[in-house]
């Protein structure tokens, strides 16, 4: 009974892929002498938090190791380090300290510190990025999601399932004004592909109860969900699962090596198996990551080693308000990191809270960018948004130019469909134009969308029709 496949799939796709810029090739960079790519690595993490990179830093400067030897800073970022807790650099800076003996080093050490402290300080790091966690997916009612009240299960693949394989797909989809589950992306998922097909086909065909503001129901933007398949846990796994967790002890205990070394891929799997239940992968590392909050505390240690996927997570986990404390300038730090890092998701999603009129961070110029960003990747929503925004300023140039790299990806999408309608109706091309908005509302009925924004076009349009005969 192959119990255990889940977890040697998951060692062999860690090993195997190409280890990304993160704490443990910071210092394998270091450990080689390649001081200059190490420092820079350093840095880059110490405006996430990271404590042992502020610690490096203070080593570099100690010795001239990729940057010219000084004392001042060393004392500087060994003093940073020891406000997140490291003893060792608190006695490190207590030393350098009584090697500078000069009447001036107090106040030019103390104006460093300051200095350093307004962007890699303790409490800068926690006014701007740490969560505070909690074991339950939400504490207050109002953070929670619309209800699902329809729900299809998705199909385990058989060949999968036959082969005692486990996985997860991290999916994100909107909820339109009908409760209507639309434009479904897959972000990520374990094994790739072997379940993405299943979850699609089931999620497409869920639906919620509509988004009520003010008695008015409102689309709602980006649910993310991280959906497990896992396999049926009968008397017969129950009876040999410890015996066969002792044959893969030693590949469980080279991931948790892995984790606490920093690799950031490796945390953000974990993490990801953590917040399940009853994975066979999920049983085995919970016997080490014990915490009820111990998923989360991985995902934050993933960001905080560079890892956009495990940055976008915890940002969007911020903004709802999921297994954390809702902090919303937080959660769009979080998101900034994994934008700048080209995430095209954060890209997306960044744009959208940027067009939040009711927030003090509303910028329709910087989420355009933003939208522009994640739609020159591909994005299909921001390709979609992007034209609305368009044809809400009239610029139906322009919105054409994003309708014609959105049809690739769906020709019979009703909100695109409206929108050529629109365009043809610019245009003056009104026969056109009528057949279009005919097949958007064709197929949003088809998918059971919401059908109240091109019915109002086919009413004004007809208006217009009977005004000029």
């Amino acid at each position: 009974m192959k119990l255990f496949t889940t977890v040697i799939l998951l060692f062999s796709l860690i090993l195997s892929l190409q280890t990304k810029a993160d704490m443990l090739s910071a210092t394998l960079d270091y450990n080689t002498g390649k001081y200059l790519p190490a420092f820079d690595e350093f840095q880059r993490l110490a405006k996430l938090g990271h404590k042992d990179a502020i610690y490096n830093i203070g080593v570099m400067y100690l010795y001239g190791q990729g940057v010219s030897k000084n004392l001042i800073d060393a004392h500087s970022w060994f003093s940073l380090a020891a406000d997140y807790g490291l003893d060792d650099a608190r006695s490190a800076a207590r030393l350098i300290k009584q090697e500078l003996t000069d009447k001036e080093y107090p106040e030019l050490l103390s104006r460093r510190l300051r200095k350093l402290n307004q962007t890699f300080g303790y409490r800068h790091y926690q006014n701007t990025l740490l969560p505070i966690f909690n074991d339950k997916q939400y504490q207050l009612t109002a953070n929670i999601p619309p209800l699902r009240i329809h729900k299809v299960d998705a199909k385990y693949p058989k060949e999968a399932y036959e082969k005692g394989i486990e996985g997860w797909v991290w999916l994100e989809f909107d909820v339109d004004e009908s409760g209507a589950v639309k434009d479904v992306d897959i972000i990520d998922a374990f094994p790739n592909k072997t379940f993405n097909r299943a979850i699609y086909n089931a999620v497409r065909r869920w639906r919620y109860e509509p988004l009520m503001i003010s008695g008015q129901a409102k689309n709602y933007s980006s649910r993310s969900l991280l959906y497990h398949f896992t396999t049926f846990k009968g008397k017969r796994y129950q009876a040999s699962f410890s015996q066969q967790k002792k044959s893969y002890q030693k590949k469980i205990n080279q991931l948790i090596e892995g984790a606490e070394q920093g690799n950031a891929l490796v945390q953000y799997y974990i993490a990801n198996w953590l917040v399940a239940d009853e994975h066979n992968a999920t049983r085995l590392l919970r016997s080490h990551w014990q915490q009820a909050t111990a998923g989360s505390d991985l995902l934050l240690a993933s960001a905080i080693n560079g890892y956009p996927n495990s940055q976008y997570r915890l940002g969007s986990n911020l903004l709802r308000g999921e297994y954390t404390q809702a902090d919303r300038q937080k959660g769009l730090n979080w998101l900034l990191n994994a934008a700048q890092s080209g995430f095209s998701y954060a890209q997306y999603r960044l744009g959208r809270e940027l067009l939040d009129k009711q927030t003090l961070e509303y910028d329709a110029e910087k989420a355009k960018r933003w939208l522009q960003s994640a739609a020159e990747q591909g994005h299909f929503r921001a390709l979609r948004d992007l034209i609305t925004i368009e044809l809400a300023a009239n610029d139906y140039k322009n919105a054409a130019l994003y309708l014609k790299l959105a049809l690739k990806q769906d020709d019979d999408h009703p909100d695109l469909l409206l929108a050529q309608a629109k365009i043809l109706q610019q245009q003056k091309q009104y026969k056109q134009s009528k057949k279009k908005a005919a097949d958007a509302l064709k197929q949003a009925k088809s998918r059971q969308w919401y059908l109240s924004d091109i019915a109002k076009f086919i009413d004004k349009k007809k208006i217009i029709d009977k005004a000029n005969p």
